[in-house]
């Protein structure tokens, strides 16, 4: 029996889905994707990947597979895990015979997945966002007329993409030059320039049930660590934006803590699920297990305030091994995904070379006799880590 069907085109947000629903369930879930998650037809964590064009292509076929899937397994749900996902969902919504975790209605998500349309809906809520100015293409933009608006060093972003793609932070004219006026492969547009907040990142991320908050974590990067911890600030800002949009669905949104003052100014947003998912799941706050299972109207918001997680994979710390073997709960089924899944053993390929020189980095002599080898010493992890 299937009982979710994943869908999106981005692998690594998929996977995450993927990985939150094993922590605590066997049930079957297959994929409906682009062709970036083809990838995980060999996964264990579904079982199967069907290939579709979600960017409008193939909204008819993607419609007859669910509800294929449907009629042989009536209580299955839809997980739209990203940004094309959801598009795909409420395009084909007033066609689909099967329920769906919370989305955000197209307009809500267009506005907070455009950077520019973001920064106007937080600079009309009053909420801390650096000074941003929008430009129709690069050869729009005049460098000393940003520096003059904003000053330096400041960062220049397509208003679309993930990630980091097109994301420079321009120090001088000839930073700006040569990476982007002089680039000729730097073609995005439109773009934004912002003024460059000198901290440290801090995101938080939340579920929203038509505008009331329902669970929130507040996280940053430690070295290879995510440390979730409470932060008033940014939590209420993010129950602003979620009560002024009625935003219904999760969110993860980029925040910064500038150094100095401490204050906190917000970023971006991404109004879907996020590749370091699994992060809050270790620590017991679910994402996806809370979508699928809303609490009762009036229950108390669920906040995870405190814990951490390695974002190192599972055969290179020999702290997870044990968990890998003997915990039958919701981390064991963690750890042993992350780890044995042959995707997820192709990654863990990938970061053997840089394992290695960690482990010759940390070499240090038992004791300094002529002709004795060294001794390594394992990097050991304390605490709650995953």
């Amino acid at each position: 029996m299937i009982n979710f069907i994943v869908t999106g085109n981005c692998r690594r947000v998929v996977s995450a889905v993927l990985l939150a629903i094993r922590s605590f369930t066997d049930a079957k879930c297959i994929v409906v994707g682009g062709a970036s998650t083809r990838s995980l037809r060999w996964s264990g964590l579904c079982k199967r990947q069907v290939t579709v064009d979600i960017d409008g292509g193939g909204d008819s076929a993607f419609v007859d597979i669910v509800h294929r899937v449907a009629d042989a397994n009536p209580h299955v749900i839809l997980i739209p895990a990203d940004c094309d996902a959801i598009r795909l969902a409420n395009r084909v919504r007033a066609s689909l015979k099967v329920k769906t975790t919370p989305i955000p209605a197209l307009p809500t998500l267009d506005m907070f997945d455009n950077k520019w349309t973001f920064h106007q809906f937080c600079s009309g809520l009053g909420l801390p966002v650096p000074e941003t100015m929008h430009f129709v293409s690069k050869d729009a933009m005049d460098f000393h007329a940003i520096v003059s608006a904003i000053g330096l060093p400041f960062v220049v972003k397509p208003l679309d993409r993930a990630g980091s793609t097109g994301v420079c932070v321009v120090r001088s004219a000839e930073d700006f030059d040569a990476a982007i006026m002089a680039n000729t492969t730097y073609d995005y547009g439109p773009l934004i320039a912002q003024r460059f907040i000198r901290g440290d990142d801090v995101d938080v991320s939340f579920l929203s049930l038509d505008g009331r908050m329902s669970a929130l974590a507040v996280q940053r990067a430690s070295g290879s660590r995510i440390v979730f911890q409470h932060n008033p600030s940014l939590e209420a800002m993010a129950i602003v934006l979620s009560d002024a949009s009625g935003f219904h669905g999760v969110m993860h949104v980029d925040a910064r803590v500038e150094e100095g003052t401490g204050k906190v100014w917000l970023i971006e947003s991404n109004p879907r699920f996020w590749a370091s998912l699994p992060a809050s799941v270790w620590c017991g706050l679910n994402f996806v297990a809370e979508s699928l299972m809303p609490p009762p109207k009036g229950a108390a918001m669920r906040a995870l305030v405190a814990g951490s997680a390695s974002i190192r994979h599972p055969l290179v710390r020999p702290s997870a091994w044990q968990g890998m073997l003997a915990d039958r709960g919701r981390r064991g089924r963690l750890l042993r995904a992350m780890a044995f899944d042959p995707p997820a053993l192709g990654e863990f390929a990938r970061e053997l070379p840089a394992t290695a020189l960690r482990l010759a980095r940390t070499r240090v002599p038992l004791k300094a006799w002529p002709g004795k080898a060294s001794v390594v010493k394992l990097p050991g992890f304390r605490g709650n880590a995953l």
